[in-house]
């Protein structure tokens, strides 16, 4: 039995320690909460009399010897930070998205665990979304062929004021690093990567404020490049309801669509578009095609589906469904997009760090002076 410790116990924090204390993951106990909030430690200890509690960092690295790993459900800025501490202490982690604020700060993390002996893996639980699982299967079997074009309207997200203003931190150059791309969107730019690999360039438009009287982004629209010749477009916002989760995916045998997290229906050519134009002799033919449709159901919650893999892969039985490579790889495509709309130019993934970070704290710091400053 493994025993880890929960870093946070915000909204995140506590959904994942009523799962562990409750039994829900097998091979993985509950040793200790991390919580700076004194409500916050009273709850637990009237509800779960068996945890550790822990009121700052200090006391509880101090019990290393007692625990195996670090479950780090902090604010944004703090994640690596933490993330760093656990690998000199020689912990294994499971760190919720995003990774870090910014590449420059995140890729030597992430290359120190490519060489250590622990598990370090990142909550991106969209990857145990079934129908997703699914559309993975389908592409690596290459049932589309060679990819062509990508889109993905996911304007789901809608978030009230009261969302961004519920936390000092939140919706703030300054506190989380940003807004809807650092924030929700960070699963999806994961799952752009699992599912058709990192693009390599990237333009974006960005809107800030378009909602909320916030300074950061909370409408997004990128178009991607990658280097086998495929184009994608992934459209986002806070601000619309109802929205739409609908991802469309065409190849030259055909078209892929997965919708509202449920549906998945597949258009399959027989022959290939590259093999008509080649060949036939009519201005506007017809390629045959079938169809089918079918609905996925979630059998497991998606979140115990990830603790569950994580508490595998402490015990060498499985690999972590996504690692800190992969944490690094969505919050590039981040990077790179803040930076394309910022100096409005297409922009390499992964973007120059460096120039990032400049770029970054000059937003931070008009943030700080408050409205009108830029």
């Amino acid at each position: 039995m493994k025993k880890t410790v929960i870093v946070g116990y915000g909204n995140m924090g506590s959904q994942y320690a009523d799962r562990i204390y409750a039994g829900e993951i097998k091979g993985l106990a509950l040793y200790g909460i991390l919580c700076r909030n004194r409500q916050g430690q009273e709850r637990i200890r009237r509800r779960m009399p068996q945890v550790q509690v822990f009121g700052d960092e200090e006391s509880m690295f101090a019990q290393k010897a007692h625990f195996d790993a670090l479950i780090i459900t902090t604010p944004h800025k703090e994640h690596i930070r933490v993330v760093e501490h656990a690998q000199k202490e020689g912990l294994s982690i499971l760190c919720e998205k995003p990774f870090g604020v910014t590449a420059q700060e995140c890729a030597p993390v992430a290359g120190m665990t490519r060489s250590a002996d622990r598990v370090c893996a990142m909550m991106f639980n969209w990857r145990a979304r079934e129908v997703y699982r699914q559309a993975h299967d389908l592409l690596q079997e290459r049932r589309l062929g060679a990819l062509h074009q990508v889109v993905w309207t996911a304007n789901f997200w809608y978030r009230p004021a009261w969302y961004h203003y519920a936390s000092r931190w939140r919706s703030s150059w300054n506190g989380e690093g940003g807004g809807l791309l650092i924030n929700q969107s960070q699963h999806l730019l994961d799952m752009w990567n699992w599912l058709f690999g990192q693009p390599v360039r990237v333009r974006a438009k960005i809107g800030y404020g378009c909602y909320s009287h916030i300074l950061v982004d909370d409408k997004v629209s990128l178009f991607f490049l990658h280097d086998n010749g495929m184009w994608g477009n992934f459209i986002t916002s806070s601000g619309d309801s109802p929205g739409s989760n609908r991802l469309e995916i065409h190849g030259e045998l055909g078209k892929l669509v997965v919708e509202a997290d449920r549906y998945i229906t597949i258009w399959e050519n027989e022959v290939s578009t590259s093999f008509v134009s080649q060949n036939a002799k009519e201005l506007n033919p017809v390629i045959p095609y079938s169809v089918q449709s079918w609905e996925v159901k979630q059998e497991k919650n998606e979140y115990t589906v990830v603790l569950q893999n994580f508490a595998d892969a402490l015990e060498g039985r499985e690999r972590p469904l996504a690692d800190f490579d992969d944490g690094l790889r969505a919050l590039e495509n981040a990077n790179a997009a803040y930076l394309s709309d910022w100096q409005n130019r297409e922009v390499e993934i992964p973007c120059d760090s460096a120039l990032y970070v400049r770029e970054l704290e000059k937003r931070m710091r008009a943030e700080e002076r408050g409205p009108g400053s830029e």
